[in-house]
């Protein structure tokens, strides 16, 4: 290239450009967007459309209605000019090489659909960032999503329409959801915009505003009203970031008007709500920590575990399910090469049900697969219509479900966790929460891998380093060990100094209601020690036990026959009291669940232990036999000590009913193994249906994966039709918006030549080769009762009749000749002069060839 070209070009790589992208639903915003184009900033604007190879487009006449820039359609070799407007031509690939407008047309062995907006996008990476900006409007599909992350990556400007605006939201969501977006607006405030961008850049720190505490807090409250989600467990400066980020991308300055945003707009919300998530993942990320994983935990779960044992694998926050498809592959690999043919289950899961569907669906782009090395595409997935798809055999392997780590329950019998890049975005709190949920979940000597930033904190000690660069971490312990915080909230709370969770009933924290609460809990701890300091001033020895062997407290000398040193969890007669006392005490519970439990009283001896006993004298009597809860007081005198109720009637004389004690806990014993074999028999036939009921299942179960096989396979061929259908509707659409502008510019027309008729006092009728009438002006209606109906009939039934003429014959004549047949005569008392001629119409298929009659000097009544 010569010194002047190049000079040249990079004159004209300066030129700010704007490449808008439209699809179905594009006319109206495109219409909006040029309405407040400036003209005269010298930008060059780059229109490209899904347009059909069969319909010539409109859009230069839409627009120049629009704007007075030059509009030009894009041509091979074409060079940018300033204040221009181009469009593309159908069926045409558009780039932009040096200043310059390269064009290709779609090869027919291309993939469906075409996507000529990626294609322009992707060229311009190499003009000036400051001065290029990408516009996405309204259309079907995700085209455009590409080509905006390569811009946005370059440091580039991306704008996209509102969608709740378009009307056709897919192709500005799709690039929303990629986070490739700088400003999300209506479009006839992105020319605006785009000129601030042009001139102060994307970021104009002059315009920050500090952030507003109170209306984050209030952001997250209503985040968790509608998503369920407990954001305060998050680091506040990720947060914080999150929302100044998605706030900028909305146009707002301050965080109060983007909170009036979120209030009425549920789009927004779960704009935000995504973007807090921050789900990122790949297939093959960190490839030396998927080779570790591999070499250290993978094989030698493999060859190691039990043949007749599952493998059980969790992948938490798996996002769009890269990461967990990636353990499926190797572990496949794994077993594979080592001839084990072991089932195995990954669980993966998400809060975000929207990246559960993704996931499930397992379908990606090639760009997502460029990890992926190429003999396991081929053994794993199924290329189709430019997109890996991932197999069936595999995906039956991983469930993926909807669950919070945060606050649901973990999994359990797991041999392997991979939770990478999660516990950095939280707090210190929650991350200990999380990680006792995972020693709860492991098997012993299961895996946990974590991400290169993230420590086990105080749980340190019970995992073994696997590897330390890649925080891989084997359990060394076999305790269930479960972090406080986790057994205090059973469901995720308001954000602190938010609001305070009562019965799933988010209550807003006001300082009265807060010290209330305090006050009451106070005062109910004070009565309570009072009650105790009562019991253990005026109580006597004795064991409160319920009917069902549950002892619910004892006071004075009775501590000495009560073992609690095991902290056993239940409480109950036979766990926690002396032996020696069951016996009379089991009498006292069975009479009690009879209802014919008196005060009675039997002599025991208490093996203290060392060779030493202690006589005591038992008192049980019932407390409450009225109500559904029915309790007893197992009172104990020991040698020397008086009971209460024996305090009037002095020393009570021991009765010996041992005999008739033993009798009804026997008779309890005979009724006890008589339910006993009853249950026995009826666990047997339970077994017995449910093995039936297993096999038919078993069979049930076989046809089902079958008919899932099938369903499978029709639901790819749909998908396949789907994306078809998508791209020839978005050509429909943007045809039939075309269409409903030309019939508007047609009628106008029309209307406008038949006052031009009127003016000219002229009338017009057509008829074609054979005679025909095929259309006629208002005059002629005025004049010679003609009406709509007489089209497609002879001129020699309907036509009009003149003394001085015979219009048949002229007619005839007249497409015999190329010349004119003219007649002059009188008609109502005015002259009127006839002229006939032939014609003939190339580009119409309606009418070739024709005869036109003019009638000049008609009246108009």
């Amino acid at each position: 290239m010569s010194d002047g070209a190049s000079a040249a070009a990079n004159t004209i790589t300066h030129i700010p450009i704007v490449a808008v992208g439209a699809s179905a639903g594009g006319l109206e915003p495109l219409e909006a967007f040029f309405d407040t184009a400036p003209e005269h900033a010298g930008w060059a604007y780059i229109v490209v459309q899904h347009l059909s190879p069969d319909y010539r487009s409109m859009m230069d006449e839409l627009l120049g209605r629009r704007s007075h820039l030059r509009i030009k359609h894009i041509d091979e070799g074409m060079p940018i000019e300033p204040d221009t407007i181009y469009l593309n031509r159908p069926n045409m690939l558009t780039k932009v090489q040096q200043g310059r407008f390269a064009t290709s047309a779609y090869q027919p062995e291309a993939s469906l659909p075409h996507l000529p907006i990626d294609a322009l996008l992707d060229s311009l990476v190499d003009c000036d960032p400051r001065q290029t900006a990408a516009v996405i409007l309204s259309g079907s599909g995700s085209d455009g999503t590409k080509g905006a992350m390569a811009l946005h990556k370059c440091g580039a400007a991306v704008l996209v329409q509102s969608p709740a605006e378009a009307t056709f939201s897919s192709m500005p969501r799709s690039v929303l959801t990629s986070g490739a977006v700088d400003r999300v607006m209506k479009a006839d405030m992105m020319p605006a915009e785009i000129a601030a961008i042009f001139e102060h850049g994307k970021y104009d720190s002059a315009e920050a505003m500090p952030f507003d505490e109170d209306s984050a807090n209030t952001i997250l409250r209503l985040l968790e009203r509608h998503h369920h989600v407990d954001f305060s467990a998050y680091k506040p400066v990720n947060v914080e970031r999150r929302i100044e980020r998605r706030q900028h991308l909305r146009g707002f300055r301050t965080e109060e008007e983007y909170r009036q945003l979120l209030l009425s707009d549920p789009a927004a919300l779960d704009e935000l709500y995504q973007d807090l998530l921050i789900g990122v993942t790949e297939f093959y990320r960190d490839p030396d920590a998927m080779l570790e994983l591999r070499t250290r935990v993978l094989n030698e779960l493999a060859v190691n575990t039990p043949e007749d044992s599952h493998l059980r694998i969790w992948v938490p926050a798996c996002a769009s399910g890269e990461e967990a498809y990636t353990i499926a592959i190797e572990l496949s690999e794994a077993l594979r090469e080592a001839n084990i043919n072991r089932k195995f289950r990954i669980i993966a899961t998400d809060v975000h049900r929207g990246s559960i569907e993704r996931a499930s669906a397992g379908v990606y782009s090639e760009e997502a697969m460029a990890n992926v090395p190429e003999a396991l595409r081929q053994r794993y997935f199924v290329h189709h219509r430019g997109k890996y798809i991932v197999d069936q055999i595999l995906r039956q392997k991983i469930i993926f479900s909807v669950h919070d780590v945060l606050s649901d329950p973990p999994f359990m019998h797991l041999d392997l966790i991979s939770c990478r890049n999660l516990l950095i975005y939280l707090n210190a709190a929650p991350q200990a929460r999380v990680i006792s949920m995972f020693l709860f979940g492991l098997r012993r000597d299961g895996y946990l891998l974590l991400g290169p930033s993230e420590s086990l904190g105080k749980f340190n000690q019970e995992f073994r380093t696997v590897h330390s660069r890649w925080r891989m971490y084997q359990k060394a312990t076999s305790k269930k060990i479960i972090d406080p915080s986790v057994l205090e909230r059973k469901a995720p709370v308001a954000p602190r100094s938010l609001a305070v969770k009562r019965d799933r009933t988010t209550i807003p924290t006001h300082p009265h209601s807060v010290l209330g609460d305090i006050a009451e809990l106070r005062n109910r701890e004070t009565l309570v020690k009072s009650y105790d300091a009562l019991l253990k001033r005026y109580a006597p020895s004795s064991i409160l036990v319920s009917a069902e062997g549950l002892v619910l407290s004892w006071f004075g000398a009775a501590s000495m026959f009560i073992d609690t040193l095991n902290n056993l969890a239940d409480w109950t007669v036979e766990e926690i009291v002396h032996p020696d006392l069951h016996f009379t005490i089991n009498v006292g519970m069975e009479k009690l669940r009879q209802g014919q439990l008196e005060t009675y009283t039997r002599g025991v001896s208490v093996d203290m232990g060392n060779g030493e006993m202690q006589n005591c004298t038992v008192q049980i009597e019932p407390l409450d036999q009225i109500s559904k809860t029915r309790f007893m007081l197992v009172g104990l005198k020991l040698e020397g000590e008086l009971l209460p109720s024996e305090a009037d009637d002095g020393d009570a004389a021991l009765v010996d009913t041992s005999g008739e004690d033993s009798s009804l806990l026997a008779r309890r014993i005979q009724e006890l193994e008589r339910d006993l074999r009853v249950t026995e028999e009826t666990l047997q036939h339970v077994t017995e249906r449910l093995e039936a009921s297993g096999e038919e299942l078993q069979a049930s179960n076989e046809e089902l994966q079958a008919s899932n096989e099938e369903l499978q396979a029709s639901n790819e061929e749909l998908r396949s039709s789907n994306e078809e259908l998508h791209a020839v509707n978005e050509e429909l659409v943007t045809v039939s918006g075309d269409h409903e502008r030309k019939i508007d510019l047609l009628s106008d027309l029309m209307n406008q030549t038949e006052m031009a008729f009127q003016l000219m006092t002229v009338g017009v009728l057509v008829l074609d080769d054979e005679g025909r009438i095929r259309r006629f002006s208002r005059l002629l209606t005025n004049s010679f009762q003609l009406e709509g109906h007489d089209v497609d009939r002879h001129i020699s039934i309907v036509g009009p009749r003149l003394d001085f003429v015979d219009l048949t014959k002229m007619a005839k004549k007249a497409m015999e000749s190329d010349e004119n047949i003219e007649a002059s005569g009188q008609f109502r008392d005015a002259p009127l002069t006839v002229v006939a001629r032939r014609f003939h119409n190339s580009d119409s298929l309606e009418l070739r060839s024709g005869v036109v009659i003019v009638f000049q000097g008609l009246p108009e009544r």
